[in-house]
């Protein structure tokens, strides 16, 4: 009867090995489940950032549609699709010139320059703004440095003295 206590005795805690490979996947958990939370902290960043720029771009697009709805019938000068020059034709602003231009680099400002809000920054860390326009309408795109390949475009139809 000794011996099968004393074989009782050595069976009773764990080997260093089992211990060990305990430790080892456990390891191995923690590092995957931290892996998986950091991932979805940077997507949950990265979604929180996107639609913070795209609130920020559609206040700009609202601004210059405001502007540019009454533009002054052929005051309307576009430069490299990046600039854009107009004449308001509305009757408290009437002759009054505003220009918009980005220069092109990311990460820089859209400036706004008009009687006095001359060098505002319309909309900070763009990443891309084009102008495009044709005899009765004029095409925006923005893009938001952050969120490279979301565009943004908005067309606007000017009155034009209508």
């Amino acid at each position: 009867m000794k011996i099968q206590n004393r074989k009782r005795e050595r069976r009773a805690g764990f080997t260093l090995l089992e211990v060990t490979a305990v430790l080892i996947l456990t390891g191995i958990g923690v590092v995957v489940a931290v892996m998986l939370i950091e991932t979805m902290f940077r997507v949950s960043l990265g979604n929180r950032n996107a639609v913070s720029d795209s609130q920020k771009i559609q206040v700009a697009m609202n601004r210059l549609v405001r502007e540019l709805t009454y533009a002054e019938a052929g005051s309307v000068i576009l430069t490299n699709n990046r600039t854009i020059q107009w004449k308001s034709d509305h009757p408290d602003r009437l002759d009054e010139t505003t220009t918009v231009t980005w220069n092109g680099q990311i990460g820089s400002d859209l400036i706004f320059n008009k009687a006095g809000f001359q060098g505002v920054a319309l909309l900070s860390n763009v990443g891309g703004f084009s102008v495009s326009s044709t005899a009765d309408s004029i095409t925006l795109t923005m893009q938001s440095e952050r969120s490279i390949g979301v565009e943004h475009t908005m067309t606007i139809h000017p009155r034009y003295g209508r």
